[in-house]
């Protein structure tokens, strides 16, 4: 099978189910979105250690793993994007749902039961893996901007963007803390 089918050559792509539109359309730049922060949470993948016998291990595999489903589950939040008429929703072979997000929530909470109270704004950085995850959730931020432009009114789709990105900003804390780096602080 080759991998260029020639068909998006013009500027349109395919909505999954319906119709044609330009690559510049609300739509599109959303799942594009979603897409770039998939991508990124593959390199946040890679700059997390998996050697047994290291510090912080059950933790970092936890996390690995929850950044593996989420990874899956993106991919899902794009296809739902992608679809051009509803119909087509119940014809995909997963969608975003409620325990999605209380599987974050519950990511969140134990992290954040690890992490001091903020006092101050702090900055991306600190660990390479702690900057990666600030990236992450920036970009989560811009899907989640992108899926309003683009008029996505799902409740549950909305808030699992949302609580992507909450995740990464607790996840970027956490590791810094796992790490004893200190977390970069804004100077005012």
């Amino acid at each position: 099978m080759k991998i260029y089918t020639k068909t998006g050559d013009s500027g349109e792509t395919s909505l999954f189910g319906g119709g044609r539109v330009q690559k510049s359309n609300p739509r599109v730049a959303a799942y594009g979105e979603v897409d770039e922060l998939n991508s990124f949470v593959g390199v946040l993948l890679t700059h997390l250690g998996d050697k047994s016998g290291t510090p912080h291990y059950a933790a970092m595999t936890e996390t690995r793993h929850l950044l593996q489903a989420m990874q899956n589950r993106l991919f899902d939040l794009g296809a739902e994007l992608a679809v051009g008429d509803e119909k087509f929703l119940a014809k995909l072979a997963r969608r975003i749902a409620a325990p999605d997000i209380t599987a974050l929530e519950s990511a969140i909470d134990r992290m954040q039961a690890h992490l001091k109270p903020l006092t101050n704004f702090i900055l991306p950085g600190g660990s390479a893996a702690s900057a990666q995850a600030h990236i992450c959730r920036s970009v989560s931020r811009r899907a989640e901007r992108a899926m309003i432009a683009a008029g996505i009114h799902e409740p549950l789709l909305l808030a699992y963007i949302n609580r992507v990105s909450d995740y990464f900003f607790v996840l970027a804390r956490y590791l810094n803390h796992l790490n004893a780096i200190a977390e970069p602080e804004w100077e005012k």
